[in-house]
């Protein structure tokens, strides 16, 4: 029989954006993106906490004090424009470990961004996780350009295709099956963050999800298109929807 593990929830999210401003603090169909991650969140019975992480007393705010909760102040350092995922999540980890005096053995990412997550995203790609003893299982859907195929990447003066073992291929046939990454769901396992330390570590697993459930909040035209997915309702069932 498995022994139970400790799996944690985070929701990482700081209030500086360049895309757009205050892109934390959205609201869609009048409830903000981050309180519409925790909802999902909540709803995931494998999790003994989820994390809230943030620079800003606002963001933390939005999400009710709570026993299901765990509150992280972060630090500037850790909410710049370039500052890294893995950073934050070991940060995350190292204070509530501490707190609560027991070891996480993984942490399943909401990213407040990808509002259209349900919760069998979050099953469906834990699953996977527990099945495959994977260091990290991220979600992924169809890419629509294959870059070995369709895009152009400069070499020195010039643009050519990604190459394959030194080939230029002819057709879409010969160049592999590619996908895109998305943030509906990443699981990291401890080993990830602290070891091996790498954004896509050696024992990476996808799950497959729609593409048109993938969007992901970085312009104003991604939150047309989430608004747009809504009221087509495609295939979410109402008890998943927002």
């Amino acid at each position: 029989m498995e022994t139970t593990k400790n799996f944690v929830g985070i929701i990482a999210a700081r209030s500086g954006s360049k895309g757009i401003k205050n892109k934390n603090v959205l609201s869609i169909k009048k409830k903000n993106i981050v309180k519409i991650a925790y909802d999902i969140a909540i709803q995931i019975k494998e999790l003994k906490k989820i994390i809230i992480t943030s620079d800003s007393t606002k963001i933390l705010n939005l999400i009710p004090n709570d026993k299901k909760n765990f509150k992280i102040k972060r630090s500037k350092k850790l909410s710049l424009d370039n500052s890294p995922m893995l950073p934050v999540l070991k940060d995350a980890i190292i204070k509530y470990e501490k707190k609560y005096i027991t070891k996480i053995d993984a942490i399943i990412i909401f990213d407040p961004t990808s509002p259209l997550r349900i919760k069998s995203d979050i099953s469906g790609a834990l699953e996977i996780f527990k099945g495959k003893k994977a260091d990290l299982v991220v979600s992924v859907h169809p890419c629509q350009h294959n870059p070995y195929f369709s895009m152009l990447e400069k070499n020195g003066k010039f643009f050519n295709l990604s190459k394959i073992k030194n080939k230029n291929p002819g057709s879409r046939q010969d160049v592999p099956i590619v996908y895109e990454i998305n943030t509906l769901v990443w699981i990291y396992s401890r080993n990830a963050i602290f070891k091996e330390k790498k954004r896509i570590p050696k024992k990476t697993v996808i799950f497959l999800t729609p593409y048109l459930r993938s969007v992901d909040i970085d312009t104003k035209d991604d939150i047309e298109k989430i608004n747009f997915y809504l009221k087509k309702n495609e295939k979410i069932k109402t008890t998943d929807r927002l």
